[in-house]
């Protein structure tokens, strides 16, 4: 999502933070209903995951995840948030395990799917303000704050995942070369994130939360295990079985692609979240 107010230094801070507090506590006595709290919403849309390119390593015991997102964006300044496991390891890397794979397989990735190649080379941006936070209190604060907004669906989405025991993190980035045409977004491209954890069974990620730009998003996943395995992605088909060999150490791959419409997708004729539908 963007932000109106990327910055929040100065002799006004004191006066933001008061400001977020009154909105949080309103929403906290109407038990979080909010509708209370209209300036919590969005007003425009502004930001989209376009594109993923994922590996996920899975042993039986331990998940790893290593990718790049590549986003969309009208405006300057923009912020990309996300549940993750509260037992999680998080962090920006500069990791080449997916040109790895790629320089293995032949392949170039994203670029093998020409609605990718539409969209044209990205931007290169650097997320900066990593953030976690570990309820809806301190993230609807966070909001008010910078003046993000926020839609209802990735707000009662965030809700689910802070009861199932998650928490979310937070990226900041900038445009180099901004867009205001909706039309013609800002495409950027930030360094490879990763997160392991824990865990007995394969867990995907999440699809992409609605953004308002576009409503699908472009996949190329691989999943890595140390032996052959038939496990299948919950949203994307197999294009490329093999094996790859990383760090000495031999892999079974499935490479998964294909193009998804994102979750939270709002239907014809219904209009922006947070407004009327009497008129």
């Amino acid at each position: 999502m963007a932000l109106t107010r990327p910055s929040v230094e100065g002799p006004g801070f004191v006066q933001l933070v008061q400001k977020a507090n009154e909105v949080v506590e309103r929403l906290e006595s109407h038990r979080w209903d909010f509708d209370k709290a209209p300036e919590v919403y969005a007003k425009t849309a502004a930001a989209d995951v376009l594109a993923k390119e994922i590996v996920h390593m899975f042993d039986g015991m331990r998940v790893t995840r290593i990718g790049r997102l590549v986003m969309g964006g009208v405006g300057t300044h923009f912020n990309l948030m996300g549940p993750i496991p509260s037992h999680g390891e998080f962090k920006i890397t500069d990791d080449t395990v997916v040109d790895d794979i790629n320089q293995q397989l032949g392949t170039h990735g994203l670029l093998d799917l020409p609605e990718f190649r539409e969209l044209g080379t990205p931007q290169k941006v650097e997320f900066y303000n990593y953030g976690l936070f570990y309820d809806l209190k301190d993230l609807v604060r966070w909001l008010v704050l910078h003046g993000a907004g926020c839609f209802p669906s990735t707000l009662e989405s965030m809700v689910r995942h802070f009861a199932a025991g998650s928490v979310v993190q937070n990226n900041m980035y900038r445009a180099a070369i901004p867009s205001q045409v909706p039309e013609k977004p800002a495409v950027m491209q930030a360094r490879c994130m990763s997160l392991s954890f824990t865990t007995r069974v394969m867990e995907w990620m999440d699809k992409p939360l609605f953004g308002g730009l576009n409503p699908n998003t472009i996949h190329v996943e691989y999943l890595l295990t140390p032996g052959r395995t038939d496990l299948s992605h919950p949203y994307l088909k197999p294009d490329i079985e093999t094996t790859v060999n990383l760090g000495g150490q031999r892999f079974h791959l499935r490479r998964f692609t294909g193009i998804t419409p994102k979750d939270a997708v709002r239907g014809p004729h219904i209009p922006p979240e947070g407004q009327s539908t009497q008129g």
